[in-house]
């Protein structure tokens, strides 16, 4: 992880670099700048992960480097420090979304303190990015593969499936799925029947399980982050979905997946196959 310290006072950057636990961080690369044009000298071939950075300086202040750091580096989280306790200056800095607005001088544990919830941030981000990029790989391999099942005249039932598996984490019923097909509730719950052997309601139920499933396996990713990204926002809820699913949950399910067991859901009960779930009704 790389930080960037902009402050135009060489002992105030100094004072950061002793004074700072920096054993208890994260950051392998620490680079120095004194002005704003220094600091984007450093930060257009490469961004670093946070800007460490005073909001006075002789060029341009700080508030307009982080401004820059926004438009160039989105990704990358900003504190500002300034001797000024005045609201507009706050007021700037929340509206250009920086992690804290600290006033000098700083207790250096406290500084410590910041820099490592910084860190904290950028790996929670990096973390949701790599998992998020996880599941829409998935969810694409779905959709392709299911496109290459459907015959070349797509009918609605394989319409709405292929709808329900690029927004498998948003509010899905079988009215707004109707309604986008131009068909009846009950129209589209037939067209479901005989497509996929089980009902729109278990066809979404039995995607979000197979995608928390393969999302589980990575050991990156806990279950309140597999619980969003699957369209549950109750945690208990979802527990409960995954272990009818699954016969264990989901905590069991990542612990035997890090041993390399794998795992085989209800049965035959797959959309696309008449399972028990549709042999009981």
């Amino acid at each position: 992880m790389r930080i960037l310290v902009v402050d135009d006072e060489y002992f105030a950057v100094q004072g950061i670099l002793n004074g700072v636990n920096w054993d208890v961080l994260p950051y392998e690369e620490i680079l120095q700048a004194g002005s704003y044009g220094q600091a984007v000298e450093l930060l257009t071939p490469k961004p670093v992960d946070v800007v460490l950075c005073d909001i006075e300086m002789p060029d341009e202040s700080g508030l307009e480097l982080i401004a820059w750091v926004n438009e160039h580096w989105p990704e990358t989280e900003c504190i500002i420090l300034s001797c000024h306790d005045e609201f507009d200056y706050a007021r700037q800095a929340v509206s250009l979304n920086c992690l804290e607005y600290a006033l000098k001088p700083v207790r250096y544990d406290r500084l410590t303190q910041m820099l490592r919830h910084a860190a904290e941030v950028v790996e929670e981000k990096r973390h949701q990015r790599t998992l998020s990029d996880y599941g829409q790989k998935y969810i694409d391999r779905i959709s392709a593969e299911k496109k290459k099942e459907a015959p070349s005249n797509e009918g609605v039932a394989e319409k709405a499936a292929a709808y329900i598996e690029q927004h498998i984490a948003e509010e899905l019923s079988v009215r707004s799925l109707a309604d986008m097909a131009y068909v009846s509730s009950d129209h589209l719950t037939r067209l479901f029947k005989k497509r996929f052997g089980c009902s729109v309601s278990e066809y979404v139920y039995q995607r979000r399980m197979i995608l928390a499933g393969e999302l589980l396996k990575d050991e990156n990713m806990t279950v309140t982050m597999v619980s969003g990204m699957v369209g549950y926002g109750n945690y208990s809820y979802f527990t409960d979905q995954f272990r009818r699913y699954y016969k264990m949950t989901p905590r069991e399910y990542a612990s035997k997946a890090k041993q390399g067991v794998s795992h085989t859901p209800r049965g035959n009960d797959a959309p696309g196959m008449p399972g028990e779930a549709e042999k009981r009704r």
